[in-house]
């Protein structure tokens, strides 16, 4: 169907803090060197994304000849003072197990709850859908969930979506303004775009 409106979102590939297990929302780390990844080709002539590093190396990386145009909107959520720490550091703090028992509305000191992380991306993602056809968004497992949780045509909670690195979902709807009156996509597909693992 040529109206029908087509949106990709594509979760970055990882990073040692997250083979590490870290909390790295905001911290700007690069990629792993040595995973090997399908190309992507594209009609769209621009992909749009995350400042952070391993956004922007993920998109040189998968696609080629394509401008990638920076949208901090678009970050992780930030987990402030838990940057770069994992769960066994924390888990004696007792903000960080009333975090994880409501994550939408508590935040990590000098960091953000996911409800002001969702209130950001779902800001950049309506003014992406306002201007571009057919756009592919290069972003973080936080606000992939986020967006799956919104648009995708199952209705499943934030952390039953698994956001593997790497993964790419395409989300279609008849046309553009059931997206921008927030209705769910009429399909829904997924592709793991590392050769060489499924983390």
């Amino acid at each position: 169907m040529a109206d029908t409106f087509t949106i990709t979102l594509l979760r970055h590939l990882p990073t040692q803090g997250n083979r590490d297990k870290k909390y790295i929302g905001w911290t700007d780390e690069p990629i792993i060197d040595d995973i090997l990844t399908k190309k992507l080709s594209s009609t769209t002539k621009q992909v749009i994304g995350s400042d952070l590093m391993r956004c922007k190396q993920t998109a040189a990386k998968v696609f080629r000849g394509i401008s990638y145009t920076e949208n901090a909107n678009f970050r992780e959520c930030s987990f402030g003072d838990w940057e770069q720490k994992t769960y066994n550091e924390l888990k004696e703090d007792t903000l960080y197990r009333n975090w994880l028992d409501n994550p939408r509305e508590v935040a990590p000191p000098n960091g953000e709850s996911l409800e002001q992380m969702e209130d950001r991306v779902l800001q950049a993602f309506y003014g992406v859908v306002e201007e571009v056809n057919h756009p592919i968004i290069i972003t973080h497992g936080g606000p992939i969930r986020f967006l799956l949780m919104k648009f995708a045509p199952v209705k499943k909670s934030f952390w039953e979506w698994e956001v593997p690195h790497g993964c790419s979902y395409e989300l279609q709807w008849t046309r553009k303004k059931d997206v921008l009156e927030g209705k769910r996509c009429m399909s829904f597909s997924v592709e793991h775009l590392m050769e060489n693992e499924r983390t």
